[in-house]
């Protein structure tokens, strides 16, 4: 057999081959644990019902959610080797600064005297600890979520997963237990927390999703 004959033997019936993505079943089931742990661990507020209907909770989960949707699109594009992950970043970016932006906004348009507790809150110094805690649990499952990708920067797609992670437990916190409803404090405190679970994600990926 010729050589050009080999390769159209070969080459025969050959079909492009989908791109790898998280696993969509395991990321909702993620979304569930964090509200779960949210529950179970920090309680639901007194006044779910009432505060689900007006727009604030909504807002910061807007917010949230959007954040985790662009780090499961920058892991995905980080797990396919050659994909310029650039966009995906940018987009992460652009929503931490566009909330940042708002909550500055907000800030100045307040008299000075109320400045300062808006951008604190009465829970400055525990959301950031209470989603990392949350994104504990789901953190694992966005991890498993990503098994059929291939990295080649780990560190990096550990970074996105971790701030996937976050988001999604921000996105639980947000609408379940925390009652604070400044742009000022969301785009601070909750950003954080996710910065760090972001971070966590980064030393976790460096070894566990090496090949």
């Amino acid at each position: 057999m010729k050589t050009d004959d080999l390769i159209d033997a070969l080459a025969a019936g050959l079909e492009p081959v989908r791109p790898a993505r998280l696993d969509p079943a395991l990321l909702a089931w993620a979304g569930g644990a964090a509200a779960v742990a949210v529950v179970l661990l920090l309680g639901a507020r007194s006044d779910l019902a009432q505060a689900l209907q007006a727009p604030t909770p909504w807002l910061k989960a807007i917010y949230t959610a959007t954040l985790a949707q662009a780090a499961i699109w920058a892991a995905m594009r980080l797990g396919r080797p050659g994909v310029d992950p650039r966009p995906a970043l940018f987009a992460l970016l652009a929503l931490v600064g566009a909330a940042v932006t708002w909550g500055g906004i907000e800030t100045a348009l307040k008299p000075p005297d109320q400045r300062m507790a808006g951008w604190l809150g009465q829970t400055w110094d525990v959301c950031g600890l209470n989603i990392l805690l949350v994104s504990a649990f789901a953190g694992p499952l966005v991890f498993l979520s990503a098994r059929r990708l291939a990295p080649t920067r780990p560190t990096a797609a550990g970074l996105a997963l971790g701030l996937a992670s976050g988001g999604l437990a921000a996105t639980a916190y947000g609408l379940l237990h925390c009652g604070e409803a400044t742009a000022a404090f969301v785009a601070t405190w909750y950003t954080l927390g996710i910065a760090a679970a972001g971070l966590i994600g980064a030393a976790v990926g460096r070894f566990a999703l090496r090949w």
